[in-house]
């Protein structure tokens, strides 16, 4: 395949818009974003995801299931302007990748399945991008399938996710093509390309109402609009230029008021993603309108966010920078706030997919792709030296309103303003992983920490009980591509246990212990010791520790330094990953240092490390502890002639708890919700399609965590004490 590469570098960055594209599985992202690139020139031939040839999923995994694992980066040019695209996974297995890049996005596209309307994936990511207040587009996709509903699609949008939605491009009688309101133009399926709708048709009446719809709808939300179309012209949808309703649908759009909706059929005639590419250029934000407050506190100095990290077998670690303002430069060296270091010199590229392009700058408002820093990790801001940290924390704190994406940090090194961080979704499932043979030890513990860099959601841990690696993940067809990955990219054919649902431990008093430790083997004369008192408190969010004790010391106590801080840090996390009922991780818990007393300036942070995380441990062992497990949301469509009870049986068995059945469409599905421990949801997928005879649809998503009742803890206790 030839690719041409958008090498247009856009100095005005009012002509730049970042994307991304989002959606739940197999709603066809992957499919549109090849068509996108296809009619902006970018590519020769559009791909296609059955033949493993599109662009954007390049891993060898994505090419053979036909998913999309992790998220990649493409540009395109179009009307003058440059997108800069980010397509990403639709699976729940890899909602960190979709966390990560609709932090840097200045809106988004989301992919419906027409028949299906939107699906609990879709809510996951509407949920994630909804935190960023980011402007959307919505194209419903598959409406060539025998059961798909634009209107109904639609009205899903709008009662799920709590958006407006306006239609600008509608299907005609019988989806034989579709229409665009905005442009009046009409793309029939058999004909090739758009053409203007002419008076006197079918055509032309569903134009005129739709037009009309549209007027009305848009007067809801503006009252400038309301006036003119009403006062001035009266009501007359015909006399209203398209100037001014691509004017008001911008300003509603920036504002995330409403969303506008388009609609056709990937597969079908890739013409029909036209205006998805229109839409993106008059509606969606430029990186100067959206990031107005960054600016304020940088000003012209550079600053950017680490949303992703991979590695190159040539390159090593390539870190994924968007850059909010300033430039940065190539063979530059920057400085991180987030650790208060110095790292460079770097080596500067643009990305399109599995492509770098080195480059001598890129410009705020673009995405950067960097090799050369060895400390940095996902969520990470760097600016462009330690004197412009502490004068852009100057700025920011003296403004009267705060920044949501800003946050100030003091510490005995400086101070800084480092970027709202990336949240990593906790791990479910957890199993043992070993090398092929003792001899790969170091490549295997190699290939574990440079995954863990790239992939904040899989975590690695030492069961010091059974002496095993533990690798923790979001489910089955995570740890499927995390064993791939071993083997293809580092030659390791890695032993993998059976998978585990991740119980959580959790405290449910306040609880405060004193503990001491003597380096009793010390060759001084006077030999060193450490005596801390911490308080353990419960906390309502269920997260893991992280990784950062909060100080409640005497006025009179002499200042904790950052590294000792650290070692006390590093033995509660210790300390935290193997609970008192049956070594499952803590969590829901902040740690309070309330006493904190040495033998003299100079210590052995060894030792800080080893009575933080025995003074955890036995304060664990002394409070009230209760065991709880993950839990999902299930949703089951089956049609609405076959009988339900069948299926209701097996997830009472399973210890459902239901939310509600009701009819999807009156003559077609039913579904069936319900709260599911994820230890229950083994096989019933595959016993699901048995009862409904293959016509049935099961959908689970991660909803959170609650206690275990006493006959299953006991079950489960059991278990682990077996193990």
């Amino acid at each position: 395949m030839i690719r041409h590469l958008s090498r247009r570098l856009y100095s005005c960055q009012s002509k730049t818009r970042n994307i991304g594209i989002i959606a739940h599985v197999d709603a066809g992202k992957t499919t549109v974003t090849e068509r996108l690139l296809y009619l902006a020139g970018a590519i020769k031939n559009p791909g296609h995801v059955d033949k493993g040839t599109t662009v954007t999923d390049f891993l060898d995994i994505e090419r053979e299931r036909g998913i999309t694992v992790q998220s990649a980066a493409v540009n395109l040019d179009w009307k003058g302007h440059r997108i800069n695209l980010i397509d990403t996974p639709g699976h729940v297995d890899f909602r960190v990748e979709v966390e990560r890049c609709v932090r840097v996005l200045d809106g988004i596209v989301v992919v419906i399945d027409g028949s299906a309307g939107v699906q609990p994936q879709t809510m996951t990511v509407w949920d994630q991008s909804s935190k960023f207040k980011l402007p959307a587009h919505f194209f419903i996709n598959k409406l060539d399938k025998k059961e798909a509903s634009f209107d109904r699609s639609v009205d899903s949008i709008e009662q799920k996710l709590g958006v407006k939605a306006i239609k600008v491009v509608v299907p005609m009688t019988g989806f034989t093509g579709i229409l665009d309101i905005l442009t009046g133009t009409v793309l029939d399926f058999k004909e090739q390309g758009w053409r203007k709708v002419v008076p006197e048709t079918p055509e032309h009446d569903i134009l005129l109402k739709s037009r009309s719809d549209l007027c009305y709808c848009l007067s809801d939300y503006s009252n400038s609009f309301m006036t003119a179309f009403l006062d001035e012209y009266h009501g007359n949808s015909e006399k209203i230029c398209s100037e001014q309703l691509l004017s008001v649908l911008r300003e509603l759009t920036v504002s995330s008021k409403v969303a506008t909706v388009s609609c056709g059929s990937a597969i079908k005639n890739l013409h029909c993603v036209r205006p998805i590419l229109d839409n993106v250029v008059n509606f969606f934000p430029s990186p100067d309108m959206r990031n107005k407050e960054v600016k304020q506190v940088f000003g012209g100095e550079l600053s950017g966010l680490v949303f992703k990290i991979i590695h190159d077998k040539r390159r090593g670690q390539l870190s994924y920078i968007r850059i909010y303002t300033g430039r940065l430069q190539n063979h530059s060296t920057v400085f991180n706030t987030s650790q208060m270091i110095s790292e460079g010199p770097l080596k500067l590229f643009t990305p399109y997919a599995d492509e770098l392009k080195p480059v001598e700058h890129v410009d705020y408002g673009n995405i950067a792709v960097v090799s050369g820093f060895e400390n940095t990790v996902t969520g990470d801001t760097v600016v462009l030296s330690a004197t412009s940290s502490d004068k852009a924390f100057e700025t920011l704190k003296s403004l009267k309103h705060p920044i949501d994406v800003l946050k100030p940090r003091t510490s005995h090194e400086g101070r800084s303003v480092v970027f709202s961080g990336i949240e990593s979704p906790d791990a479910v499932f957890f199993c043992c992983i070993e090398p092929p043979s003792n001899r790969h030890q170091q490549q295997f513990n190699k290939a574990l920490e440079e995954l863990t860099r790239e992939d904040p959601s899989m975590k690695v841990r030492y069961d010091k009980d059974t002496g095993q690696t533990i690798v923790e993940a979001q489910g089955e067809l995570h740890l499927e591509a995390i064993k791939d990955r071993l083997k293809r990219n580092y030659k390791l054919d890695v032993f993998i246990g059976k998978l585990q649902v991740a119980y959580r431990e959790v405290l449910t008093t306040e609880i405060t212990h004193q503990a001491r430790v003597e380096d009793s083997i010390s060759e001084k004369k006077r030999p060193e010791f450490v005596q801390l008192t911490m308080r353990l408190e419960p906390t309502r969010a269920h997260v893991p520790f992280k990784k950062v004790i909060d100080l409640d010391l005497p006025q009179t106590a002499k200042p904790i330094r950052t590294d000792w801080q650290k070692a006390i840090n590093e033995g509660c996390t210790n300390a935290l990953q193997n609970g008192p009922l049956a070594s499952y991780p803590v969590h829901a818990v902040r740690l309070v240092l309330t006493e904190f007393s040495i033998s003299g300036g100079k210590l052995n942070p060894a030792i800080l490390s080893a009575c933080s995380q025995k003074c955890v441990s036995e304060a664990l062992s002394k409070g009230k502890m209760v065991l709880t497990e993950p839990v999902m949301n299930i949703q089951i469509d089956v049609r609405s002639d076959d009988p339900t009870q069948p299926i209701l049986n097996e997830l009472i068995k399973r210890r459902a708890q239901f939310e509600h059945s009701d009819a999807i469409d009156s003559t077609e599905y039913r579904r069936i919700s319900a709260i599911l421990p994820l230890s229950e949801t083994e096989n019933l997928s595959k016993i699901v399609r048995t009862l409904t005879s293959g016509f049935g649809d099961i959908s689970i998503q991660f909803s959170g965590y609650q206690q275990v009742p006493d006959h299953e803890k006991n079950l489960i206790l059991q278990r682990a004490r077996r193990l």
